[in-house]
């Protein structure tokens, strides 16, 4: 090479060299403030391993090696455990990961040699890979599953190791001499992939199965989940160069037998999911009260799932309205927990410190950062873990709390624009998780009948009205001064348009006055507090959120539960919750937007009707609060055992 050519391939390399010295330099100056993570990714070739690890080596904090890292890898398997532990205790890395996918057979003992470590599977959909495979090596794969069937497991290393007799069975089933290069990848794809369930890694809570169409498909998702999984913390820049082109590039091919085989197995990993961690017992819940409020109301939802799940669980409260509606099993603690003051902070946690003595939870779950606050002062040491749910506060609000959430060991936040505002704010990203909201969405659903003449005649509706609901208490959060001006600017357009807003608060008198001030006495009813918002939503026929701020509305993924097209501002959770088959996102404030969208709405049947459809569908395939709960109560399990998440697949 001539030194012109030598320069100019330093050139090329030297960026890349800078930014891994600026890596190193970085991890090693934060050596020590984070406990090392390993991981390990497994799979079969032409999987997409080789992206996945190239997004993992973005975070600041990953090392990564991969199956040709000379230092780790003979001949693409991995060296022996000493080599291992030694390049982990050589490299300051809070998160190292290997990718021993010619070992991929070993997965189980691998992870079982490495105490707290954690795996990820990566497979792909069949006949691409098959067609990749066949492009990089031709026949060679037809070669490694002929020599299976044959019994020979010596010729060919790795690629004939540790099949089981059953698989072997299987594959001389549908073998033939005359096998295509693409019918022999495709059964080569079999016998790696079967590893998954033959190992017992499906149901191995420390191994998630993750879907190549998946992470190039909806990457952001997709990679939190995995970098969560391994304990590494994620940024979705690292992936906005991810595209779905490489998808279904190859037209299924083969023998009907050779595809019903592969087609089951398909089936079988497209069905996984992970396996459930151990639900935390007892837990504590913390709420400055339980009065009428989102957060109020996802502590009951919280306290009661976990109740009917044999959780012996206790809420910690200043008390409300809502502890009534706790199940029987929930203890239910009346106490002033949410002093912060620097006078009234040692009382509070005296009496946090009594409840823990009482309760001996093994986990806390804090509704406010308040009660996170006083739940950390109520412990000498930092035995019992905190986490603290994250409900959503003003914009001016979110540079004051995120330095303050390092009291808790994990924070849920309740849609991924709160994390981000979290997170942008100062809040380490790798100590916080999504949760979506969620609720029962079993007494939700349309009414007929008396029921629905009832809540009708409630809300000043007739037969031919439309009834837009809006519940939420009357406070400044909600703008509900809004609706007295939308109602009067629709009077002529939309005459058959009422507005029903159930919930108390302190602005009644102040929204009473500017419903006669506007002149819309006789289209907007203001219903106060009520005990049947599931009849009240039933009889509706749109729903609207007006809010100024959010975290992730309950009363909205109620009101698509019972099957009302929505149309909500664009606060926090908003663009989860919606899409535009279910409602219609507006810019906060933007009055006139918002009468458009109900407007249209109102004159449009066939757009309300199916609106209507796909809103109820969407809540109860995405926002349940079972699914809800039970990602919730994963997430305390990872602070109680010191695990990293098993996140949703």
């Amino acid at each position: 090479m001539s030194p012109t050519d030598t320069l100019e391939a330093w050139m090329r390399s030297a960026p890349g060299f800078l930014a891994r010295q600026a890596k190193h330099i970085g991890q090693v100056r934060q050596l020590g403030t984070r406990p090392q993570r390993l991981g390990f990714v497994f799979g079969c070739q032409r999987s997409g391993t080789k992206m996945v690890m190239r997004i993992l080596d973005q975070s600041p904090e990953s090392r990564i090696y991969h199956e040709n890292h000379a230092s780790a890898f003979s001949d693409f398997q991995l060296r022996s455990d000493a080599t291992v532990r030694a390049l982990l205790a050589t490299s300051p890395a809070p998160v190292q990961v290997f990718k021993p996918i010619c070992d991929s057979q070993d997965a189980a003992a691998i992870l079982d040699r490495f105490e707290g470590s954690r795996g990820v599977w990566i497979y792909r959909d069949p006949h691409d890979v098959a067609r990749s495979a066949v492009e990089k090596w031709g026949a060679h794969q037809t070669e490694v599953v002929t020599a299976v069937v044959n019994g020979d497991t010596e010729t060919w290393g790795w690629r004939t190791a540790q099949v089981p007799d059953e698989v072997r069975a299987a594959l001389a089933r549908v073998w033939r001499p005359d096998l295509t290069p693409h019918e022999g990848a495709l059964l080569f794809w079999v016998l790696r992939n079967q590893f998954f369930f033959s190992q017992g890694l499906d149901r191995d809570p420390r191994v998630r199965l993750v879907r190549y169409a998946d992470l190039v498909q909806r990457p952001a998702d997709a990679f939190d989940g995995l970098f969560t999984h391994l304990g590494a913390a994620f940024s979705a820049e690292w992936v906005e160069s991810v595209r779905a082109s490489s998808l279904g590039r190859a037209t299924p091919q083969g023998a009907a037998e050779i595809r019903a085989l592969v087609d089951d197995l398909l089936a079988r990993m497209d069905a996984w999911r992970p396996h459930p961690v151990p639900l935390v017992n007892p837990v504590l819940l913390m709420i400055d009260t339980l009065g009428v409020g989102g957060a109020e109301r996802y502590v009951v939802t919280v306290a009661n799932w976990l109740d009917a799940h044999g959780v012996d669980v206790a809420v910690a409260s200043e008390g409300g309205a809502l502890a009534d509606e706790l199940a029987p099993g929930v203890r239910f603690i009346e106490a002033d927990i949410c002093e912060v003051r620097a006078t009234d902070l040692p009382a509070a946690a005296r009496t946090v410190r009594a409840i823990l003595q009482e309760v001996q939870p093994a986990a806390i779950v804090s509704n406010s950062l308040a009660t996170a606050l006083v739940g950390r002062a109520a412990q000498v040491r930092r035995t019992i873990p905190i986490v603290n749910v994250a409900h959503g506060w003003p914009e001016e609000r979110y540079r004051k709390v995120a330095p303050l959430m390092r009291v808790a060991d994990r924070v849920v936040a309740v849609s991924p624009d709160v994390k981000r505002k979290l997170v942008a704010a100062g809040l380490d990203d790798a100590r916080c998780r999504v949760v979506y909201n969620g609720v029962d969405c079993t007494p939700l659903g349309r009414r007929e009948g008396a029921v629905r003449a009832t809540a009708r005649a409630a809300m000043g509706a007739g037969p031919e009205d439309l009834v837009v609901a809006i519940v939420g208490r009357l406070e400044a959060q909600k703008a509900h001064q809004h609706i007295p001006a939308i109602a009067a600017r629709l009077k002529e357009r939309c005459p058959r348009l009422r507005f029903a807003l159930v919930g108390g608060g302190s602005r009644e008198e102040e929204l009473r006055a500017l419903v006669e001030e506007h002149g819309v006495a006789d289209r907007v009813r203001l219903l106060g507090r009520r005990r049947d918002v599931p009849d009240l939503l039933g009889s509706a026929d749109l729903y609207l959120n007006c809010s100024d701020w959010e975290g992730m509305p309950l009363t909205t993924i109620e009101a698509m539960a019972s099957g009302l097209p929505v149309v909500a501002t664009r606060t926090e959770g908003a663009a989860q919750l919606l899409d535009a088959r279910s409602g219609v996102v507006v810019d906060v404030g933007d009055v006139e937007a918002m009468a458009d969208a109900l407007a249209r709405l109102d004159e449009q049947d066939d757009l309300r009707a199916a609106m209507s459809a796909a809103a109820r569908e969407r809540a109860l395939a995405h926002f349940s609060h079972d699914r809800m709960v039970q990602e919730l109560a994963d997430v305390v399990a990872a602070a109680a055992f010191q695990l990293p998440e098993v996140a949703p697949a």
